[in-house]
């Protein structure tokens, strides 16, 4: 089996598409400013994703932006010097769902590649067909493709465009997104990028026949670890992970597993595979299945109110610079004690476990604890540390 997948990974900004890139992530996909889902994430400016695209092609890996939203009159005067402006870029893809988009880039660039969004529920090879047939480069399945779907789509498509798949994150509970619940309860419109995910509020919905009382209408999270040998026999050129809004840790905990994941089953490697999923639950604050994978969802597939989780880590600290060979510059993100024992999460999973002699404040005081997110101290550490770049500490 040939290593021939692609792992796509979420970046809500740039610091986050860097950390994708060094934990596994062959791509990587962004949201401006304007014209994407998921208003609420960072997103890029026009100089941004000029930085981010110039540091992914030098390290040959892609950046695909995503330009989704559902069209009102209002979106359409501004959209082809916004987009011209994206062009001249040179990104490598653009995530599409509305057909005013996708005429407006083939106008202006007729060899741009364009990949259709989930937004547009594709679970069938008729409609993933009539996107090729008007020139559309790949087609990002709807999540609610199973397995046995997905295997007739590639029977029938015969590989004459290519197919991204989900293997990880959020569910909606309507279909592929397409849901009004945040615009009724909040005037944030979900398909121009403001959902206020009501769906995942708490309510007190009574059951008058068992007077039973459930919290939430939200499902559980997707993730198809297990199921990976399976997909990667089939012709899928693109798994695709949510979580544009996520943290540092959470993009570069599933990268690194879906990637080493990826890799060992490309080698015929099982040995780890309790290790990594141990890994990858690191990163988990929700309850996971494998979605529409196997079969249409049911209420086991739901996640209520008491079923939520904390982290099983805490998302430490990362590094700034490196001083020597046992101090180093942190920035801070919980709090840590100096009796805490940490994890440095390895781009290649073989991670090291390690402890603090010291901290010192930004005025160079001795301290016991770490309080205070997002600020600057130096530590010194009981062992030497591998050389890195960008790397995620967790506190065990």
């Amino acid at each position: 089996m040939s290593n021939k997948f692609e792992l796509l990974m979420p970046a809500g900004n740039i610091e986050k598409g860097i950390y994708a890139f060094e934990y596994g992530a062959d791509a990587i996909y962004i949201g401006p400013k304007a014209y994407s889902l998921r208003a609420r994430s960072s997103n890029f400016d026009i100089d941004e994703i000029k930085q981010i695209v110039e540091y992914a092609h030098s390290i040959n890996k892609k950046v695909y932006v995503v330009l989704n939203i559902i069209c009102h009159n209002a979106h359409l005067s501004g959209f082809e010097y916004f987009f011209k402006q994206i062009n001249e870029i040179g990104v490598d893809a653009a995530i599409v769902a509305d057909p005013f988009i996708f005429n407006k880039i083939k106008e202006i660039n007729p060899n741009f590649d364009l990949h259709i969004s989930t937004q547009q529920s594709i679970c069938n090879s008729k409609a993933a067909m009539f996107w090729k047939n008007n020139g559309a480069t790949r087609i990002v399945l709807g999540r609610e493709t199973s397995c046995v779907e997905l295997k007739m789509l590639l029977e029938s498509i015969k590989n004459e465009i290519e197919i991204e798949y989900f293997i990880h994150g959020a569910v909606c509970i309507s279909y592929s997104g397409r849901c009004m619940m945040s615009n009724n309860f909040s005037s944030r419109d979900a398909n121009v990028g403001g959902c206020a995910q009501s769906c995942r509020w708490n309510y007190n919905i009574l059951d008058f026949d068992t007077n039973n009382k459930y919290f939430t209408m939200s499902a559980k999270d997707m993730s198809l670890f297990d199921d990976m040998k399976e997909l990667m026999k089939l012709n899928v050129a693109s798994f695709k992970v949510e979580g544009r809004m996520k943290s540092l840790h959470y993009v570069s905990t599933i990268a690194a597993c879906y990637k080493k994941l990826i890799d060992n089953i490309s080698n015929n490697k099982f040995y780890d595979h309790i290790y990594l999923k141990e890994q990858l639950l690191k990163a988990e604050n929700r309850l996971t299945d494998n979605a529409w994978f196997d079969k249409n969802p049911n209420e086991n597939k739901m996640l209520y109110h008491e079923e939520e989780r904390d982290l099983n880590q805490i998302f430490a600290f990362t590094f700034i610079e490196k001083i020597d060979d046992y101090h180093y510059k942190i920035l801070s993100k919980n709090y840590i004690t100096i009796n805490d024992q940490f994890e440095l999460l390895m781009p290649n999973m073989k991670n090291v476990i390690f402890s603090l002699n010291q901290i010192k404040n930004k005025n160079n005081e001795l301290v016991n604890i770490i309080n205070t997110p997002m600020e600057h101290f130096v530590i010194k550490t009981n062992i030497l540390l591998p050389e890195w770049k960008n790397k995620i500490v967790r506190k065990i």
